[in-house]
C-alpha cells in the first residue's frame, strides 16, 4: 500500500507514568487487538461449503465486544480474508470462503450507530505476492475512529518467498493528540516454518536479510527484527506509537526481547496484570483450538500469551499513563479484550446456541491517557 499523505511533524512528548491523573477525554488513545481467525480449518475441501467456524456470528460478536469495550479509537485485526482473494477464486481448495473484510464492512453502520462515530477501515486492498497472485488469506486490518494520514504495508522475510510472506500494516492516525502511529502484524507460525534458520529457503534460494544473522536467527526472529527496524525508521513524530498483533512468541522468547530491549512497553504487564497462567488460562491469549469445538465451549482453553500491544513512549512534551481496567461498560482499561465467553447471551455453545468465542485467540486492549506536560511557570 502506498503512502497517501505525509503528516507534518509536531513537537510533542512524554514521560510514561502509570496511573496519570485525569485530562481531556479526546487525548486518550484506546487500542484493541485480536487475531480474528480466518476459519479455514472449519471448511471442508471444495466443492463443499463450510462457514469458517461460524464467521458471520463471530464478527457480530466482535462488534458487541468493541461496543462493550467503550468503542476504542483503534481496533487491529489479523488473519483476515480479503475480497481480492475470494473473487480470484483461489480459495476453492477450502470453502468457498467469505471475505472477513466484507463482513467487517457490513458491521460498520451498526457500529457507528452504537458508538456515535463511524470507523474507518484500513487495509491493503490490492495486496499481491511477488508472483502477482492475491495474498488475501492472512491480512491485517485496522479500524480507526480517526482517518489515516498515511498507510502502507511492509513485507517481511519468509522461507516461502516468493509464494508467501508475512507482513505488517502501518497507519498514521489523525488523532486529536497529534499523528499517532499504529503498526500491526502476524509473525510466522509453525505452518510457515517459523523456527527454520534464516537463509534456509523452502522453494528458492534467497539470502537472509542484512539486518538478520544468517544461520543464527530463526525466520520469526528475523521478522521481529525487520518490524522493529521499520518502526524505528518510520515513527518520526513525538507522539506515542503502538505495535500490536499475534507474534506467535511467548515473553521468554528472543522475538519478545527484540521489542522489550528497546524499552518499548508491554502494556499488559505495565499496569500490573499478571503473566499467563497456563493451568487456568488467566491472562493467556492463545491455545484454544482453531476448529469449531472449542469456539463453542465456554471454557477458556488458553495456555500461552503470544498476542501483545507494545507502546513506544512519546517524547517529553506529554505526560502519559496507561489506564488500568475500570470495569465493564465503563472506560476501557489495559489488559485483555474479548476475554469472556459471549457475555451478551444467557448461554453459548453449539448451534443453535450463540457462539462462545469470536476467535481462537483472546485479544488485548490498552488505554493511554495523555496531556501536555506542564512547563515551568505554568499554573
Amino acid at each position: 500500500m502506498r503512502r497517501t499523505l505525509l503528516s507534518a511533524g509536531l513537537a510533542l512528548l512524554a514521560a510514561l507514568s502509570i496511573g496519570f491523573g485525569s485530562c481531556r477525554p479526546d487525548t486518550n488513545i484506546e487500542v484493541a487487538n485480536l487475531n480474528l481467525l480466518h476459519g479455514f480449518a472449519c471448511d471442508p475441501l471444495a466443492p463443499a461449503t463450510g462457514d469458517q467456524c461460524r464467521v458471520e456470528e463471530r464478527i457480530g460478536l466482535l462488534s458487541d465486544h468493541i461496543v462493550d469495550a467503550g468503542c476504542p479509537d483503534v481496533v487491529t485485526l489479523q488473519e483476515n480474508v480479503v475480497n481480492a482473494f475470494v473473487l480470484a477464486g483461489l480459495n476453492q481448495f477450502r470453502g468457498p470462503l467469505d471475505s472477513t473484510v466484507a463482513l467487517l464492512e457490513a458491521e460498520l453502520p451498526s457500529l457507528a450507530e452504537a458508538c456515535g462515530f463511524p470507523y474507518h477501515l484500513i487495509f491493503d486492498p490490492e495486496g499481491v505476492t511477488v508472483l502477482g497472485a492475491p495474498r488475501g488469506i492472512d491480512e491485517e486490518v485496522i479500524l480507526s475512529r480517526y482517518p489515516a494520514l498515511e498507510a502502507e504495508v511492509r513485507v517481511l522475510y519468509s522461507p516461502f518467498e516468493p509464494f508467501f510472506n508475512r507482513h505488517a500494516l502501518h497507519a498514521r492516525i489523525d488523532h486529536p493528540l497529534g499523528p499517532v502511529d499504529i503498526y500491526t502484524t502476524h509473525l510466522a507460525s509453525g505452518s510457515d516454518q517459523a523456527s527454520s534458520l534464516c537463509g534456509t529457503q523452502i522453494i528458492f534460494p534467497l539470502p537472509c536479510p542484512a539486518l538478520c544473522d544468517d544461520g543464527v536467527d530463526t525466520a520469526r526472529e528475523c521478522q521481529a527484527k525487520e518490524l522493529a527496524a521499520w518502526v524505528e525508521a518510520t515513527h518520526d513524530v513525538q507522539t506515542p506509537a503502538f505495535i500490536t498483533g499475534d507474534f506467535n512468541a511467548t515473553p521468554d522468547s528472543n522475538e519478545y526481547q527484540v521489542f522489550a530491549s528497546r524499552a518499548w512497553i508491554d502494556t499488559h504487564l505495565a499496569v500490573g496484570n499478571g503473566e499467563c497462567e497456563p493451568s487456568s488460562g488467566k491472562n493467556c491469549t492463545s491455545g484454544r483450538d482453531a476448529e469449531i469445538g472449542e469456539l463453542e465451549d465456554p471454557a477458556f482453553n488458553t495456555d500461552a500469551r503470544i498476542d501483545y500491544i507494545f507502546l513506544v513512549p512519546p517524547s517529553a512534551a506529554f505526560e502519559c499513563g496507561l489506564v488500568r481496567a475500570e470495569g465493564r461498560f465503563g472506560l476501557p482499561g489495559t489488559g485483555l479484550f474479548a476475554s469472556e465467553p459471549n457475555p451478551f447471551a444467557e448461554s453459548c455453545g453449539a448451534a443453535h446456541d450463540p457462539i462462545c468465542w469470536t476467535s481462537d485467540h483472546t485479544g488485548n486492549q490498552a488505554n493511554l491517557r495523555c496531556s501536555r506536560a506542564r512547563r515551568r511557570g505554568d499554573d
